[in-house]
């Protein structure tokens, strides 16, 4: 395996497409991944899934992305996909009101299935090509999505550039900047309880000296102590940096 094919493999992101049948979803991604638009596609029966490859800073990463079934019978096969998915799009069609109100129900979903796992969220308004048959308007979209904490984007699968890879990259760029800040919390945990074990180690040893004059030693102990461990007091001092 070449070192590229390795950091691909380190940098897999599983993406999983939301929202009711019809909405557009096949169509967007399709986008997507070639650029294309196709005027007939049949519903998406189950699941499908494409792979698509970024470079963010440098970095290689492979976009795993599945196209779920929006209709109600496949529904509980859909919410397998979510459970530790990195990215999630919800997505709905601005001339459809009910596909809007079903977000309420695919977010409810994304909660139970991954509620607790950290991941970037994303909601594509889409086929805005179609402005002159809205049913739902943008002030309605956006503040939906202040609500569930996600970035919200007018797309159409119809017009080039619009909307679709300023969503996803974004959606991406979220999702490694939540990843870098949780590896650097991380750190910082292991490195104060390293700190600190270190700190109960040495009270304990001081602790077990019953011979000595405990008002004498106090002052020796706390002034060894500092001397000796300087570097411990500089590390309490911790940031954390996100590109």
């Amino acid at each position: 395996m070449s070192e590229n094919e390795d950091e691909e493999m380190r940098n897999q992101i599983k993406v999983v497409v939301l929202g009711s049948s019809g909405v557009g979803k096949t169509s967007l991604i399709t986008r997507y991944k070639s650029g294309k638009f196709l005027t007939t596609i049949p519903s998406t029966v189950g699941s499908n899934f494409v792979k698509i490859k970024k470079i963010v800073n440098n970095k290689k990463y492979s976009l795993n992305i599945w196209d779920t079934a929006g209709q109600e019978r496949f529904q509980s096969l859909t919410q397998t996909y979510v459970k530790n998915a990195q990215i999630i799009l919800l997505v709905y069609s601005i001339i459809d009101k009910k596909s809007f109100e079903d977000l309420n129900t695919w977010l409810e979903i994304v909660k139970d299935k991954n509620g607790s796992k950290g991941y970037s969220l994303g909601i594509a308004a889409n086929k805005c090509d179609l402005y002159e048959e809205v049913e739902v308007s943008e002030k309605k979209g956006e503040e939906f999505a202040k609500k569930a904490n996600a970035v919200w984007k007018l797309t159409s699968a119809k017009e080039q550039n619009k909307g679709l890879d300023e969503l996803m990259d974004e959606l991406l760029k979220n999702y490694i900047e939540l990843e870098e800040k949780n590896s650097n919390i991380n750190d910082a945990t292991i490195k104060l309880n390293s700190t600190t074990f270190s700190e109960r180690k040495k009270g304990c040893c001081c602790r077990n000296n019953k011979n000595e004059d405990k008002n004498d030693n106090r002052t020796s102990v706390m002034s060894n102590y500092s001397s000796n461990n300087k570097t411990v007091s500089e590390d309490k001092d911790l940031s954390i940096s996100i590109f």
